[in-house]
């Protein structure tokens, strides 16, 4: 509750905010500047959004959210790292119903004395199963960070199918992700690997996992996938069931690139190309396939200044073309850390990122994208409070919805849940579901 003075102190501020031509948009929050106006814009109706959806609420710390869409029984799955007051970390999850109900929660992994953390996952709709996947600090003083994972039942864990090593590699991994391939049956996961001096290069490399636990195609060897010489880092990837190919794409620090793979593996299609290379600094990209437009976009954060960061994406065709490209969100405050999804008709993305508000804390934006390079307006997920941010927004495309997961900072305390909310647009597309 309110004391008389802080409201008192909201009041006063919300005054002073009105008299400079900012509106709250209610007490104790700070209406989003609005993005500048974009070539290619729909005259559409928003998006419906869902009441906020409290996925997490632990009393400590709980980060990097990521989530993936179980098709078969209309729900999402959000898994993340959570922090102790013992200074480890362990792998969580929920599933999270189509209708926004958090159905459960439950441990992914913990390790009494060991540190795990950066989890990924996506749906395996064969095995009717979830493959998350996360770094593990294996030497117990941060010496050896290895990559694991644990097949998860749509439902929940099973003693069964414990955790198992994917990559222990003297080097270390770094920010797994993992992409299933509907046609071959397997998941793809990529990571960054640093030398144990921690000098550059990284570099980025990924393993092909069989869905149904039988073992890695190819045998035990890794699969180098960027320079070895350059460096290489933030990999992400999805797979384009049209082609049965993924996309993988990666930053130097300062641009961005992109390898397109056969499912299994077998062509690289030419090997490393360019999708963003201007003179800002281009970094932390994301991808998504829309298998409907047999087409990727890929969004990513250009730093256009040390406090004017804004959101670009590029359309790129299934055969590689690489075609137009779009600024998402850019206010005269930093805007970051972007994530795409596509929703199950193939036929429409969510682009979702943080930007800053006056208060010095980040909330959440969204735009919907379609695949003729037309977009929507951008619009408010999430507001930032005036002492918490809401940051690192994830996005995974249902049936009719999509769900936007981030971590949140809990006001007036030193802790941070995980929050979610589920976004519905004003034209649904159904999807062709392929069994």
């Amino acid at each position: 509750m309110f004391s008389k003075r802080m409201l008192l102190t909201v009041l006063a501020a919300g005054v002073v905010l009105l008299a400079i031509g900012i509106k709250p948009a209610h007490a104790g929050f700070l209406t989003q500047q609005a993005a500048p106006p974009d070539q290619g814009i729909t005259a559409a109706a928003g998006p419906h959004l869902s009441g906020e959806i409290v996925i997490s609420a632990l009393d400590n710390e709980e980060y990097l959210p990521a989530v993936a869409y179980n098709w078969k029984h209309r729900e999402y799955l959000v898994v993340w790292h959570t922090k102790w007051t013992i200074g480890t970390r362990d792998i969580r999850a929920a599933r999270i119903s189509e209708q926004g109900q958090v159905l459960s929660t439950f441990t992914v992994y913990e390790h009494a004395t060991k540190d795990s953390a950066q989890p990924a996952v996506d749906y395996d709709p064969v095995n009717d199963r979830y493959l998350v996947v996360w770094v593990f600090d294996a030497s117990g003083n941060g010496s050896d960070w290895d990559l694991y994972g644990r097949f998860i039942p749509w439902n929940g864990p099973s003693a069964s199918l414990t955790a198992f090593a994917i990559s222990t590699w003297g080097t270390h991994q770094w920010n797994p992700r993992v992409a299933y391939g509907r046609a071959v049956e397997e998941f793809l996961v990529v990571w960054a690997n640093q030398y144990q001096a921690l000098t550059p290069p990284m570099y980025i490399s990924g393993r092909r996992v069989k869905a149904d636990g039988s073992g890695f195609p190819g045998g035990s060897s890794d699969l180098t996938i960027s320079h070895t010489t350059q460096n290489r880092v933030n990999p992400d990837v999805t797979y384009n069931l049209a082609r049965n190919e993924y996309l993988v794409v990666y930053d130097n620090a300062l641009d961005i690139f992109g390898i397109r793979l056969t499912g299994n593996l077998g062509h690289n299609f030419g090997g490393e190309f360019g999708i963003a290379g201007w003179p800002a600094t281009e970094i932390r990209p994301a991808v998504a396939a829309c298998k409907g437009a047999d087409q990727y976009l890929v969004a990513w954060q250009s730093d256009q200044s040390a406090s004017n960061d804004a959101i670009y994406a590029r359309f790129i065709g299934g055969d590689g073309t690489l075609a137009g490209v779009h600024k998402i969100g850019d206010t005269t405050a930093p805007d970051r850390e972007a994530d795409v999804a596509c929703n199950q008709a193939g036929q429409q993305y969510l682009v979702a990122w943080q930007t800053m508000y006056v208060s010095a804390k980040y909330g959440i934006m969204g735009r919907l994208v379609h695949p003729d390079e037309t977009m929507d307006a951008g619009f408010v997920i999430v507001d930032a409070s005036w002492v918490a941010g809401r940051t690192n927004p994830v996005v995974a495309g249902g049936y009719t919805n999509y769900l936007v997961a981030w971590e949140h900072e809990r006001d007036g305390t030193l802790y941070q849940d995980i929050h979610g909310r589920l976004i519905t647009p004003y034209k649904v597309f159904l999807p062709l579901v392929i069994k």
